[in-house]
């Protein structure tokens, strides 16, 4: 799946084999709150500043941080790419009837909002996004890592 349109929402639904193709209906029906705020906080993600890096909140570790330094010779985008990617598959339970594109849509809207959140929470920074997904990844995979020119003036 490319990075152009999404795919609609309600045909996938269907796919899925949800009994309504609106996601209002589905989710006033069998949804929860607990799930939603849940899928919401990876949706858009708080990303912190620690020694010049942006790092999600949620994977900041400060002796995980250190190791990545040391394993990569401290490079700011390579630490970044480790600490900020997500592959879809982590996200949920395993799911073999899922289509591949259904996974393939989650990354996308990822995509997306993290886009949107780095660009309110971190607007004078610069960010590079990378989307992979089968046969080059584990599923799709969302990666996000501040360009060279991201640094603060």
């Amino acid at each position: 799946m490319s990075e152009g349109m999404l795919p609609d929402s309600a045909q996938l639904l269907t796919t899925l084999g949800s009994w309504t193709p609106r996601a209002t209906d589905l989710l006033s029906n069998e949804g929860n709150i607990l799930h939603a705020v849940a899928l919401s906080a990876i949706l858009w993600p708080r990303f912190i500043e620690f020694e010049e890096h942006v790092i999600r909140a949620d994977r900041f570790d400060l002796e995980n941080f250190r190791q990545w330094q040391e394993s990569t010779g401290h490079k700011r985008q390579a630490i970044e790419s480790v600490l900020n990617h997500v592959h879809i598959y982590d996200l949920l339970p395993s799911n073999d009837e899922a289509p591949l594109e259904a996974y393939e849509y989650l990354a996308q809207v990822l995509l997306r909002t993290w886009k949107a959140a780095l660009g309110e929470q971190h607007p004078t920074r610069q960010f590079q996004f990378h989307y992979a997904t089968e046969p080059d990844e584990y599923g799709p995979t969302v990666y996000v890592w501040q360009t060279l020119s991201g640094a603060p003036s």
